[in-house]
């Protein structure tokens, strides 16, 4: 067995994929919600955001501290739509959810944000749970309009 780089990262590609194939045939349901990882930002300490809206906001202290990003997987069918996130070690009451203008944003811990762009839901159907670090959040999709 060689230690060259080519190898090692070969050899973690067929690790991890043996332990994705395992995590599935242990959740049993092929539907249920299934998140897991982190996408990690590491912000420009030279660039400014502005807001499109409104005047610009002061400039804040460069910063070149990066942020986790939580991966959200979206899951549709007729009538549902529900966003699961991988929130591992998160407590339950440091979760805050938003649905503005079709895009859920969850911050989790102060230092976890993620943001969604939903399809057309009914916000007054949110329904969430959070058990065992997945956190998922369920719209109803509402009644279809009936022309006659």
């Amino acid at each position: 067995m060689s230690d060259s780089p080519a190898d090692i990262f070969q050899q973690l590609n067929e690790l991890m994929k043996r332990l994705m194939e395992q995590g599935l045939k242990e959740q049993g349901d092929p539907n249920k919600p299934f998140a897991y990882g982190f996408k990690i930002v590491i912000h420009d300490a030279g660039t400014t955001e502005t807001s499109v809206e409104g005047p610009a906001p002061a400039p804040e202290e460069p910063s070149s501290e990066g942020t986790l990003e939580p991966i959200a997987e979206m899951y549709t069918t007729d009538d549902d739509v529900t966003v699961a996130v991988d929130l591992p070690g998160i407590e339950k009451g440091s979760i805050h959810l938003s649905l503005i203008d079709g895009t859920l944003t969850i911050i989790a811990g102060g230092n976890q944000l993620t943001s969604v762009e939903m399809p057309t839901v009914d916000a007054e159907s949110m329904q969430s749970r959070y058990k065992h670090g997945v956190l998922e959040v369920k719209f109803s999709r509402g009644k279809p309009i009936r022309i006659d």
